[in-house]
Formats: C-alpha cells, structure tokens, sequence
C-alpha cells in the first residue's frame, strides 16, 4: 500500500484535551508505521466516562455517530479506545471500514503469546462485566487464569504513573506466582506506555491493548482485510432517533 494509512481513534470517555490526547496518540506512533497517520477524538456529547456495563451502552450512539463520521471524513480504519470494545459490533454493522476495540485485540494477541492470560483491571466491581466481555471476544474463556484489580480510581490511573506502575508490578507477580499466568493483559487503555515496565520486572508478556489495537489495526489495512458484512450486516433502513436524557445516580 503506497497512500497515506488514516486511522481514527475514538476515545468513549469525556472531556479529554487536546494535548491528553496528542500525548497518547504521540505513544501509539511509535508501533505503527511512519505512513500511519493517527487522530482522536472523545466524546462531545455526553459526560460520560466508560467505568460500567450502564456507562458502555449511553455511550454507544455517538460512537456510532462518530464511526460513520469517519468512514465519510476517508479513513481506513477505526480504533475504539476501550478495553470493553463499546459499540464495536453496532459500528461494524454500519461502516465498510475495519472498526476495532482494545478489548479484542489484547485478547488475540494473548492467545498468541501463551497458553492462558491474566487481566488487570482498576477496580474489582467490574470483574463480573470483563469475565462477560471477554466470552465476546472470540477467545476461549478456558485460557483466562485470573482478573485482578488494583483498586485505583479510574480517573487518577495517570495522575502519579509511577505509583500505578507500582501497583500493576505488584499485582501483576501476584497473577504469576499465584494464579500461574503467562501472559498479562493491562486492562484499561489509561495503562498505556507502562507495559514495557511491568513485563521486564515481572518476567512475562505484558500487553497493551492500546498498542495491540494501533498495531493490529494497521496491519489488517495493509491487508485490505475489513470485517465480514455476512457477520455483521447493514441494518434495515429507516431512522433511528433517540433523545439525549440524564441518569443519575
């Protein structure tokens, strides 16, 4: 492929600045090629911040919206930023490019590198909701060992890296000498850029989704591979229209 490879990326959380994002997108150059050009983009709509099953599916509509937006804007390709893969399966009924979420290609990739994976996760309220996520993913639930939290609040994950570094080591040896797993998956998209760390002090592969989407990503427009419309077909026409509410809890 000699043109220009544009991937969007689609961040389903809220309120993210600009130089958050050139920050993450800075990182996730360094795993594809210099041909590649990355952009993302959050959530505009909402304040939303994906942190449950109920947060997932208020988010859906303007992933989709902002999907559709981006195969008519001529991108090759559409990473959604998340490990839970939000709207995925909503946005590949609805575009002809490939749409990929960080949840997915983690999980592939694991299954590549050994015979079971650990998952680390921010909070233990969500383990019920990964262990679903992941029958979803196309990889046998039989290879998960363990799903281990580190109890930091979603929102201060990059505020001291270190110290979350720390933590993820930490848990991280624990899924290794206790759980026997060979490979570990971080399992927020906020992990991004610790991997390398965690996998040298622990001694196995460590996985970061956000780089595993990015690499795979290219990879399958390189290819000309774009996802199954007899998987996933265009739905029947006709407007859908929802209106914008408030949940509190």
């Amino acid at each position: 492929m000699d043109k220009l490879i544009r991937i969007k990326i689609i961040n389903p959380d809220y309120g993210m600045s600009p130089s958050e994002m050139q920050e993450r997108i800075d990182i996730l150059k360094n795993v594809v090629g210099q041909d590649t050009e990355l952009s993302m983009d959050c959530l505009k709509n909402s304040t939303i911040c994906i942190d449950s099953a109920l947060d997932i599916a208020l988010a859906a509509p303007e992933i989709v919206q902002q999907t559709i937006q981006a195969e008519r804007d001529g991108y090759d390709g559409v990473i959604i930023y998340c490990l839970s893969d939000p709207a995925v399966v909503a946005c590949r009924e609805m575009v002809k490019i490939p749409v990929l979420g960080g949840g997915q290609a983690a999980m592939m990739t694991a299954a590549g590198l050994g015979y079971n994976f650990s998952l680390l996760i921010t909070g233990q309220r969500r383990i019920p909701e990964k262990k679903e996520f992941i029958m979803t993913t196309g990889v046998s639930p039989d290879r998960l060992c363990s799903i281990r939290s580190v109890d930091i609040p979603l929102n201060d994950v990059r505020k001291d890296i270190r110290g979350t570094i720390e933590y993820l080591v930490q848990a991280g040896r624990n899924c290794v000498e206790e759980d026997g797993a060979q490979v570990l998956i971080l399992g927020c998209l906020s992990f991004l850029g610790m991997a390398e760390e965690v996998s040298e002090r622990i001694g196995i592969p460590v996985i970061d989704p956000a780089k595993a989407a990015a690499a795979m990503m290219e990879c399958l427009i390189r290819q000309g591979l774009k996802h199954s419309k007899k998987a996933y077909p265009t739905p029947p026409q006709g407007d859908r229209i929802w209106a914008a509410g408030r949940i509190q809890i």
